[in-house]
């Protein structure tokens, strides 16, 4: 039977919707970096030391993580909109309590509260990416997500480096939480969902019937399944030491590394988001441009982001500022290339009518990851002893050596996702 439904794919609110997630994700990971380059400030305001400070980094993504069922369900169940819209008040009430924390304690209830309301976007964001856009251009709108997400990330350093040393980095957190709170209404107020019919749904993703009396046997297969868990712990290693790295410790690496003062390392971190800037949007469309095979284009650039690591741990003094400058650029390119990549092989495997659920149960493992490696590389460093403001190249060595043993397991998990198979759903 033909169905005479408008196409959402020619719809131009598609667009809207598009624009203002983007621009909501933009300052949820503005939000996720942002304690690398302030680390020395937190440091002295707070009188603590690293396994402390990662402590307090690691409950944004602590929170984040352990919500993401629950925000997938919501995205499934109240539609994108809500969900994005009431989290970012509760970022930007989390920004506030941690422009005002008078010590670590409070300031990792505010980074919790933070992470609780930026928990609240990338989901949901899939799930209307999923209802707006086709299968051919998934892949290509993550990576712009990602691309206009790690712009983000680069506002994060350098800059936000020169807002703390000329306002402080209270008044900073201020105006982020005004910001946040204003991308709330406009969210509720200028975007709508998409209700996609049934039928729909059944013709163009060609999932089995049943409507929602199944989906919930629907979701237990998938989860249940052991490629669900290899792309969750793919997703645990990789971005969990990205994120460590680029987040927390590549600033006061870099500056211990080269002997380069704190504003010249944070330019050179920069550089990561950056490469996801590049990789994230070109390899998603090279994906859905020339019909890649997902699983073999993942394992080159799981390679790539391994070697790159190599050369951060082994070859930093040979490497110079410039060959680091570089490899920086590459893993940025290749972690780019990484969540459009695994991304798009959870949608072409995952039924569109519990990809809200599902997504939010995988969305847990990249943020666990972060919160694990970001405490374990503190500890790490605690224990080397801190000399002077920064830490000695050996405690980071010998914690970026556990980040380097978790990546090469991901590499070879990776190998049983060259043909990726979609779930019995029936």
């Amino acid at each position: 039977m033909k169905n005479h439904t408008r196409s959402p794919y020619r719809d131009p609110h598609r667009w809207i919707v598009f624009a203002v997630i983007c621009l909501v994700y933009f300052f949820a990971y503005f939000h996720r970096v942002s304690t690398s380059v302030i680390a020395s400030d937190l440091l002295k305001a707070f009188d603590t030391n690293a396994t402390a400070l990662g402590f307090m980094s690691s409950m944004y993504f602590y929170l984040y993580a352990f919500e993401q069922p629950l925000v997938g369900y919501l995205s499934d169940r109240l539609g994108p909109r809500r969900v994005i819209g009431y989290w970012c008040m509760a970022a930007a009430a989390g920004s506030f309590l941690f422009g005002l924390a008078p010590n670590i304690g409070w300031a990792s209830v505010g980074r919790a509260l933070i992470g609780l309301g930026v928990g609240g976007v990338y989901v949901p964001a899939v799930k209307a990416f999923s209802l707006w856009f086709s299968k051919k251009e998934f892949s290509t709108m993550i990576g712009l997500l990602m691309a206009m997400g790690n712009f983000g990330a680069v506002i994060a350093t350098t800059p936000l480096a020169w807002a703390a040393a000329s306002w402080g980095w209270r008044p900073t957190f201020f105006l982020i939480g005004g910001i946040t709170l204003g991308l709330a209404f406009v969210t509720l107020l200028l975007t709508r969902d998409y209700a996609r019919p049934s039928e729909t749904v059944q013709v163009n993703d060609a999932i089995a019937s049943g409507g929602n009396p199944g989906s919930r046997t629907k979701a237990v297969k998938v989860l249940t399944s052991g490629q669900f868990w290899i792309i969750a712990t793919i997703f645990f290693g990789i971005y969990g030491t990205l994120i460590t790295l680029q987040g927390l410790w590549a600033t006061p690496f870099l500056m211990a590394a080269l002997g380069i003062e704190h504003i010249f390392a944070s330019k050179l971190n920069m550089l990561i988001p950056v490469g996801v800037i590049i990789g994230a949007p070109v390899v998603g469309w090279l994906i859905d441009r020339f019909s890649l095979n997902k699983g073999n284009t993942l394992i080159l650039i799981l390679s790539v982001y391994t070697f790159t690591w190599v050369g951060i741990i082994f070859l930093f003094s040979q490497l110079g500022a410039g060959g680091l400058s570089l490899v920086l650029l590459v893993m940025g390119i290749a972690t780019g290339g990484f969540i459009s990549t695994l991304w798009g092989i959870v949608r072409e495997t995952t039924p569109l009518e519990i990809l809200g659920l599902t997504s939010g149960m995988l969305n847990s493992a990249p943020f666990l990851g972060v919160a694990v490696f970001q405490v374990l590389t503190g500890a790490m460093l605690d224990r080397a002893g801190r000399v002077g403001d920064l830490y000695p190249l050996s405690g980071f060595k010998n914690a970026f050596l556990a980040c380097l043993f978790g990546i090469v397991i991901c590499l070879l998990l990776s190998f049983y996702l060259r043909k990726p198979k979609r779930p019995e759903t029936s």
